[in-house]
This record gives C-alpha cells, sequence and structure tokens, in this order.
C-alpha cells in the first residue's frame, strides 16, 4: 500500500501511525491475505471488538447513571453490527480496504457484519500502535451520537 494511501487513511481515522504496517494489515480481508501471503485483520478485529466493549462499557459506567441492566442494553445497542458498519461507511475508509479477486467483484453485496469487522481491527490496530487512549477517542470520534444515547433514556 502506498504511502500517500496510508496517509489519506490516517487522517480519515485521526491517528497517525507510528507502524504503518499494523494499519494495513487493518485493511487487509482475508482473500487479499490469502492471494498475497500477507497477514490479515481478523486477529485486529478480534482485539478490537473486546477494546470496543470495554470503552463503550467505561462510557456508559461514568456518564449513565442507571443500573447494569440498562447499562448492557445499552452497550449491546452501541457495539452492535450497524451502528458499526455505517461509522465505516462514514468514513469512507472501505475505498482503501484490500479484497482478493473474488471478493472484490462481490463489495456491492458486503454486508453489515464484515463491514462492522473493518471498524473492529481498525480499533485493534489504533489500539496497538497508540494505547488505550488513541482508542477511545477513535470510538468516541467515530460512534460520538450513538454513545450519547445513554443521556436520553429515560
Amino acid at each position: 500500500m502506498s504511502s500517500d494511501i496510508l496517509s489519506e487513511a490516517e487522517k480519515i481515522i485521526g491517528h497517525t501511525f507510528s507502524d504503518k504496517s499494523i494499519l494495513e494489515c487493518a485493511l487487509t480481508h482475508r482473500s487479499y491475505a490469502n492471494e498475497h501471503g500477507c497477514p490479515s485483520n481478523g486477529r485486529l478485529e478480534y482485539l478490537g471488538d473486546s477494546i470496543l466493549n470495554f470503552v463503550v462499557a467505561e462510557y456508559l459506567y461514568r456518564e449513565c447513571p442507571k443500573d447494569e441492566g440498562v447499562l448492557t442494553a445499552v452497550r449491546q445497542d452501541i457495539v452492535s453490527e450497524t451502528p458499526l458498519a455505517d461509522a465505516v461507511r462514514k468514513m469512507d475508509i472501505m475505498r482503501f480496504y484490500r479484497l482478493g479477486r473474488g471478493a472484490r467483484m462481490n463489495i456491492e453485496q458486503f454486508g453489515e457484519k464484515p463491514t462492522s469487522d473493518i471498524f473492529e481491527s481498525l480499533l485493534g490496530a489504533v489500539y496497538l500502535d497508540g494505547g488505550i487512549d488513541a482508542a477511545r477517542g477513535f470510538v468516541m470520534r467515530s460512534l460520538k451520537d450513538k454513545m450519547q444515547t445513554c443521556l436520553l433514556i429515560d
């Protein structure tokens, strides 16, 4: 991936990577990785999923004075596929996503689950490169409207 593409992706994400290979990996689907013998974003997605749940739970704990049942329901709504996929689409980061030949032909059919996985892989990459504060910032920037849902709960 060219340095110009990576720089543009960094601007969109809001984080400048010390290790550009982490960002490149976050933007690599397993179909591309299989064709080119490079790592895919699957492990970053796994890490990002856990970080996302932590960051959202921490935010809700601090900002929403409701019981744990309500907080759990709100957290599940925030970290679900639709808001994450919407955030990816809003960032327009899919244009940098490396797909294999077969998957590239079906990009129009890329559903919410694989699109939301990109969010989680980006979050995992931001965390590994910049730590929890950078990850928290990425989540807050990307999901701020959804994160403030708790303030509207009766």
